[in-house]
């Protein structure tokens, strides 16, 4: 990727937050939330690309500007910007939600369900406390065995977003392809940072929301960059007509990106935006 990009051609950027857009500290560099800024003030859609929940972005969300947009849950969600308005979702079948539990179980994994914008945590452990001190969600504990549970949250429908396995306490971490062997068709799985496991629909990924999302708005998807680091950002990259990896990203990731741009902590989707943009343009405009 040279600088220059056809800056006229892009009409949406989209990125992960964890470990792309959001430093380690779980902070939004200010060079970052300018370089989103520009995009929106120049008529570019920005996208928050997720796999957090609406809530669990608290104050990240925001940073879309008045036009961009937000997938959530990895493209489980869709919605305007603020998450006023939804413009689509595709939940878990409850089939395979009970399928994904009674696995967990079997596993002693700590599972993570989100319905309905709520958090329900299969048992106490430490990572799982973790997440839900930073789901901003209203938080349940559950017994993963007790058969009520799916009739008592989905009253009669599907509205299970997404579930989360946390990796264990001890460190050891979730490998998808180990995992996928053990799931029906219907399910997608696939690992997000430090290990941990997330479930969704089969026909649920970023790249397929970032997809809908360009024909819901009149977009063509390649006139879109994405930005990644995680097993579940190579569907993001690949769909988007210019993929770009952070330094600290997943080598799978690096492997399907066009780029490689700067670590997250040193304002890598800055760094790419003044390159893809052209640095020289953008601060006559912008003061960049």
């Amino acid at each position: 990727m040279a600088n220059g990009y056809d800056f006229g051609s892009c009409r949406l950027v989209a990125t992960d937050m964890d470990g792309t857009f959001i430093t380690y500290t779980a902070g939004i560099p200010d060079r970052n939330r300018e370089a989103a800024k520009i995009c929106d003030e120049s008529g570019v859609h920005f996208v928050i690309a997720s796999g957090r929940s609406y809530k669990s972005l608290g104050d990240f969300i925001g940073v879309e500007g008045k036009n961009g947009y937000i997938i959530a849950h990895n493209g489980a969600r869709i919605a305007t910007a603020g998450a006023k308005k939804e413009l689509m979702r595709t939940p878990l079948k409850t089939d395979d939600a009970k399928f994904l539990l009674d696995l967990g179980d079997k596993l002693s994994a700590c599972a993570c369900v989100w319905a309905d914008e709520m958090l329900f945590i299969s048992k106490k452990t430490r990572l799982g406390d973790l997440y839900a001190q930073a789901a901003l969600a209203e938080t349940v504990y559950f017994d993963a065995a007790d058969p009520y549970f799916l009739k008592e949250i989905t009253k009669g429908r599907s509205n299970i977003d997404k579930i989360y396995w946390t990796a264990g306490d001890d460190g050891t971490g979730w490998k998808s392809e180990e995992v996928s062997q053990l799931i029906p068709d219907t399910v997608s799985c696939f690992t997000s940072g430090g290990g941990c496991m997330e479930f969704v629909d089969s026909n649920v990924s970023k790249g397929n929301a970032l997809r809908t999302l360009c024909g819901i708005i009149g977009v063509d998807v390649e006139k879109t960059v994405a930005f990644g680091d995680s097993e579940n950002d190579i569907s993001l990259l690949e769909a988007a007509g210019l993929g770009v990896a952070v330094e600290n990203a997943d080598e799978r990731v690096k492997a399907v990106a066009s780029y490689v741009t700067g670590t997250n902590n040193d304002c890598g989707v800055a760094d790419a935006i003044e390159k893809l943009f052209g640095k020289e343009q953008l601060g006559k405009k912008f003061g960049f």
